[in-house]
């Protein structure tokens, strides 16, 4: 008998409810936005078309070991038991723990783990066993720059959002909601729509990008174009014309920040008559930035991966917060926030937590350890130079994902182990010893355990069945790699169906697994809490205080690099071409890669964008062949002219 179940799509942050239609034979026909939802949710057409990837001829099926060797670029593999895999792959990973040491052992995570609520925590109890510190993943590629801004900012790893549905001035710089819809903040709802409805209660929006983008209409607000990579200049400016025209809340600042004169001193270099021709704005808008901030009634600071992707994501995600901060909108409804979470309270975490010697100079980790990763780009090295013996990768694709596929290639040649656990094959599998199949996000139960913490809206957890059962002999990632740790004889716990962990957390709020099942449409609403409560529930320097210029940015040498920086922007070369990234309606990280329907017409390569002017002075016509090159390398691909 056909049924339709709920479930939420996990491909980003919102997890935006859908509805699955499962036929007779257990198979899922269609999915479809769920409207009963009692907490809204708009899914868009990247997860309606999961079915596209579930079904991917391509699947991985059955564990597969390597034949021939490693050094060799195309693998030749053999399907071998689970039992033989999990033994070996134990064996293995164990021999060089005890020889070796804890360090020896590398994890890559990709973006999937952390919308997989039992892989983040099992995957969390394997680096707690074998106590290895080198831990990589797909965030110190994208946000990195939140997670230690917060630690230093905060004391606590409470990463703010904006209080989209109440702010009055939204200032979004690197993001474009209406495609990719919110990075580090989870908002079901229609994002375009979200922004329409700021304008609606008399508020404004701005948006800062070096192209105009989607999310800009007539509706919702103008684009700032702004030159790449010069946002931590704008921010710095802003903020000195805010403090130059008292827009500072002094009472706010003494109550609950500290080192402000540090970061007065920073801004001070910045004016934003000095800035202008290095950012490409204009004084004058600016200023009017600044002005249009502390008019407000309540404003919101949000940027995303491109400000994060930047030279300096750090500096520019501090200067965020701050201007937050000292207008007196940190802890204010339509200002910014931490929304109720499952646990709702946050542990002090320090940047002085552990570090590991290396070839390549320390690595530091914050403590506790599980609120960092190491830089992606340093794994060739580590390899390389035998830091690093195995590599274990959580649904990722380093090789091509971390810059650097040479040398990449070439460290990777030197490990003794590298295991691979996806849905799919991918560059990294190729170059894999062991490749071991999991399931999808249709294929599992899950809980939205990513977004504790980040919902913009009504707060609430949901948890969802399998839709479908899975194919062949994939496996749940968590009993994956809870086997390979029980067979290296580190006794994970377990409680059978995986939500051990799960279930500890939700015990914060006197929820649990089984409640989440009998509820209506498997969700539960938690309380929302007051906005203020932020001061209280975060700050957790000794001094419980706002940390205005965190001290470890100087000791880094941050404020001089950010001049240096600056210097040659000025002497920039007029005409000097930047290369910026683009996310398409069509693309979401790797994960939609072999989606044909995506792949059709001018999506079916992945085209230079440039504006007529420029390709006039190059001479290049739409569509032709062109070779973009810098002193790191060279791609070809064709032109797609694009005044935006």
């Amino acid at each position: 008998m056909s049924v339709t179940k709920p479930t939420f799509c996990r491909i980003c942050e919102p997890n935006c409810p859908m509805l699955a239609d499962i036929n007779d034979q257990g198979e899922v026909e269609t999915l479809r936005p769920n409207p009963e939802h009692p907490y809204g949710g708009t899914a868009c057409h990247k997860g309606l078309s999961f079915l596209d990837v579930h079904r991917d001829p391509d699947r991985l099926n059955y564990p597969l070991r390597r034949k021939n060797s490693r050094q060799e670029a195309e693998g030749d593999f053999e399907r071998i038991s689970w039992d033989r895999a999990l033994s070996e792959c134990s064996a293995k990973l164990k021999a060089i723990l005890d020889e070796h040491g804890p360090n020896a052992i590398a994890v890559y995570m990709g973006n999937p783990i952390a919308f997989n609520s039992r892989l983040a925590t099992y995957y969390s109890e394997f680096l707690h066993l074998t106590r290895s510190i080198m831990v990589f993943g797909a965030t110190s590629q994208d946000v990195s720059n939140k997670s230690i801004g917060s630690i230093a900012i905060y004391g606590s790893f409470a990463m703010m959002v904006p209080d989209i549905e109440n702010t009055e001035y939204l200032l979004c710089l690197g993001a474009n909601p209406r495609v990719s819809k919110w990075t580090i903040a989870s908002a079901p709802n229609d994002a375009l729509k979200v922004l329409e409805n700021i304008n609606r209660r008399g508020g404004k929006v701005r948006f800062v990008n070096p192209r105009k983008i989607e999310s800009s209409t007539p509706s919702t607000g103008e684009t700032l174009l702004i030159k790449p990579d010069t946002d931590v200049y704008f921010l710095a400016a802003v903020l000195h014309e805010l403090e130059k025209n008292g827009g500072f809340d002094q009472d706010t600042i003494a109550r609950m920040g500290s080192n402000i004169e540090g970061l007065k001193a920073f801004i001070a270099d910045y004016p934003a008559d000095k800035v202008a021709d290095v950012t490409g704005l204009q004084a004058e808008e600016i200023k009017a930035v600044a002005a249009e901030i502390a008019a407000a009634k309540s404003a919101a600071v949000y940027m995303s991966t491109g400000v994060n992707q930047g030279r300096q994501g750090l500096l520019a995600f501090w200067l965020g917060e701050m201007i937050s901060f000292v207008t007196g909108n940190f802890g204010r409804a339509g200002g910014s926030y931490k929304p109720t979470s499952y646990t709702n309270k946050y542990r002090p975490v320090r940047l002085n937590g552990q570090s590991v010697e290396t070839s390549v100079g320390p690595i530091f980790h914050p403590k506790p350890l599980t609120y960092g990763v190491a830089p992606g780009a340093l794994m060739a090295d580590l390899a390389k130079n035998g830091d690093i013996k195995a590599l274990v990768t959580f649904n990722g694709n380093p090789l091509l994902t971390v810059g650097g596929e040479g040398r990449m290639r070439e460290g990777f040649k030197n490990l003794e182990l590298m295991v691979t656990l996806d849905i799919a094959p991918n560059a990294t599998a190729e170059i894999s010893d062991y490749v071991l199949p999991a399931t999808d996000f249709l294929e599992r139960e899950d809980t939205n355990h990513f977004t504790e913490g980040l919902q913009t809206g009504t707060p609430y957890v949901q948890y969802t069945d399998a839709m479908a059962q899975p194919k062949a002999e994939r496996r749940d990632d968590w009993w994956i790699i809870s086997k390979i740790t029980e067979g290296m004889g580190l006794k994970p716990k377990s409680d059978g169906d995986g939500f051990e962990y799960v279930n500890k957390i939700l015990a914060a709020s006197e929820v649990s697994v089984d409640d989440l099942k009998a509820a209506p449409q498997h969700t539960v609403q938690l309380p929302e809490g007051e906005r203020s409560d932020v001061f209280e529930r975060c700050l957790k320097h000794d001094d419980g205080k706002v940390n205005c210029c965190p001290p470890e940015f100087a000791e880094a040498g941050l404020f001089d690099r950010c001049k240096n920086i600056f210097e040659s922007l000025q002497s920039e070369p007029e005409g000097t071409l930047k290369l910026i990234s683009l996310r398409t309606p069509y693309m979401h990280n790797s994960w939609m890669a072999n989606i044909q329907r995506f792949r059709r017409g001018g999506q079916s390569v992945n085209p230079l964008n440039i504006c007529a002017a420029d390709a006039l002075a190059k001479d290049l016509l739409d569509g032709d062949r062109v070779r973009v090159f810098n002193e790191n390398g060279s791609i070809e691909t064709r032109v797609l002219i694009n005044d935006d």
